[in-house]
């Protein structure tokens, strides 16, 4: 790109939605979580990710995952080896095709 972009503060589009969730899983099975009234704007593809806030990846949180995507709602799935409630960001962009 020829020029520099410089956002002040927040930066918002109607096809994009993000937030955190604190999330009480059941130590050592997966556990869901619904994240609903999106509405994210535009006729394209829904994309969602997400990823815990933790100090121990890979031991005691084990994965975060995303299904059942739509412009409306979608669910994050945590697998934990214990039951301390876990922070986990997440982010849904929506094509504007």
């Amino acid at each position: 790109m020829e020029h520099d972009y410089r956002i002040s503060g927040a930066l918002t589009a109607g096809n994009v939605a993000r937030g955190v969730i604190a999330i009480t899983p059941v130590s050592g099975a997966p556990t869901s979580v619904a994240i609903t009234g999106l509405n994210l704007a535009g006729a394209g593809t829904v994309r969602a990710w997400v990823t815990p806030m933790t100090t121990v990846p890979g031991t005691l949180v084990v994965e975060t995952s995303v299904a059942s995507v739509t412009a409306t709602s979608f669910n994050i799935w945590i697998f934990r080896n214990s039951t301390a409630t876990t922070s986990v960001q997440w982010i849904a962009i929506r094509d504007r095709t």
